[in-house]
């Protein structure tokens, strides 16, 4: 039977458009798992080493960026950074690094872009076309984070480890500076050039 992907309506066999919002019908919905967090009872993806709202670690291969010999216990919620029992700061049931549990949450306003910004956005951009995450370096919020030479004045973008490959290549094909992308290690968190093929702090892939 086939189905709306936007509905999640099942119809007859033989429509191939949905009648309420005409979306082409599909055979099967693309279904993600979710699990709730023990600790906030957020609803997160199944798949998830950690929770988005309160940082708590569910797995045990996640280390610490500045204790990477020990596991991570929390990860902190603003500026991702994975901590261990000793570096974690936990304020109103949610992960913080020392850096960021003694602030106040900044109030929301419109994100201005420096003309360094704007050159990362266009580097996001052309790495989601051939399927890359990345996001945007922020020095407020990512510097702790950088190991090695790595300079926050060049950094533009971070691209998850696990996208290392693809994202080099696209690199040397614009002849993009080297400084400007950091890799983000799954492992501990630390950004870094993965210059020798690993994680400079963990040693992570």
């Amino acid at each position: 039977m086939p189905f709306c992907p936007e509905c999640e309506c099942e119809l007859a066999v033989g429509v191939e458009k949905c009648p309420i919002c005409a979306t082409v019908l599909v055979d099967t919905l693309n279904e993600e798992s979710t699990w709730v967090c023990d600790e906030c009872k957020a609803e997160i993806p199944g798949d998830a080493g950690s929770c988005p709202v309160c940082g708590t670690v569910f797995v045990d291969d996640l280390r610490c960026l500045t204790h990477p010999a020990l596991p991570a216990h929390g990860r902190c919620v603003v500026c991702g950074r994975h901590m261990c029992a000793d570096c974690a700061v936990r304020r109103q049931g949610r992960y913080f690094c020392e850096c960021h549990g003694l602030e106040e949450a900044p109030p929301e306003e419109e994100i201005l872009y420096r003309a360094e910004d704007r050159e990362a956005l266009n580097y996001q951009s052309y790495l989601a076309r051939r399927g890359v995450d990345s996001r945007v370096f922020s020095a407020d919020q990512d510097a702790g984070l950088l190991i090695g030479p790595c300079s926050a004045e060049a950094a533009r973008i971070i691209v998850p480890a696990r996208h290392r490959a693809p994202a080099l290549e696209w690199m040397a094909s614009r002849s993009i500076d080297a400084g400007h992308v950091v890799f983000q290690c799954e492992r501990c968190s630390a950004l870094n050039g993965f210059d020798n093929g690993g994680c400079a702090n963990c040693g992570g892939h």
